[in-house]
């Protein structure tokens, strides 16, 4: 008896020192403790955390800082604890190619709030993320979010997007605004200056891609509403 109680002493004591030897990883932490909206764990792990905006890969093509991990979750009270610890509101989120701003991940998430707060520390509505002309309000056009446009637009965004940067492609909002068939955008982009002139890689104009996509309300609404 005495022999398995020593073998279960020793044995527990080995467990103890394996567990004790194997380095925390606080990274980890952080990221589970925002997703799951623990800012206590959070602010406990970030204490261990040297680099905060490090870029952690979430998959094999996908890496984020904390604060990018903090948009992603919609964890609104992590992003704030984050900035406060000096987060750099420029380098959220990766693709292996691009380096993407927190404000992208929040417009992508559809969190208007979280858009307003970003745009009030000073992220660039024209920030341009590829040379093919993506920025932040093609990509609240792309997700059909209206609210999202609108406020960036209201923010000085240009509605003509940013044109292209050296790439194969140039997205030009209007143009995806009609071909998702989104007449409220399309609206929306009108009010605010949107050239009617706009030609894609086709040759199609606002006005010839809505014949050939047979959008007959989005037709009207380019022959009489504003812009150029």
């Amino acid at each position: 008896m005495k022999k398995i109680v020593s073998f279960l002493l020793f044995f527990h004591f080995c467990c103890c020192v394996v567990q004790s030897a194997t380095p925390k990883n606080y990274y980890a932490l952080a990221i589970a403790a925002i997703k799951a909206n623990n800012v206590p764990a959070l602010e406990a792990n970030m204490k261990h955390i040297h680099h905060v905006d490090s870029l952690i890969y979430k998959d094999s093509d996908y890496s984020y800082s904390l604060l990018g991990y903090a948009c992603l979750y919609k964890n609104m009270s992590a992003v704030r604890k984050l900035v406060d610890a000096k987060a750099d509101i420029s380098c959220a989120f990766s693709d292996e190619i691009y380096i993407y701003d927190a404000l992208y991940l929040a417009i992508d998430s559809g969190d208007l709030s979280m858009v307003q707060y970003f745009i009030s520390l000073g992220s660039n509505v024209n920030q341009p993320y590829n040379e093919d002309g993506l920025c932040p309000l093609m990509v609240s056009v792309i997700d059909n979010n209206v609210p999202v446009a609108e406020l960036l637009l209201k923010h000085g965004a240009h509605a003509n997007g940013v044109g292209n940067l050296g790439g194969d492609h140039t997205f030009y909002p209007l143009m995806t605004a009609i071909e998702n068939r989104n007449k409220a955008m399309v609206r929306l982009l009108l009010k605010y200056g949107a050239s009617k002139r706009v030609k894609d890689e086709s040759g199609d104009t606002p006005l010839s891609l809505a014949y050939r996509l047979k959008a007959t309300d989005i037709i009207a609404l380019l022959k009489r509403g504003k812009g150029k």
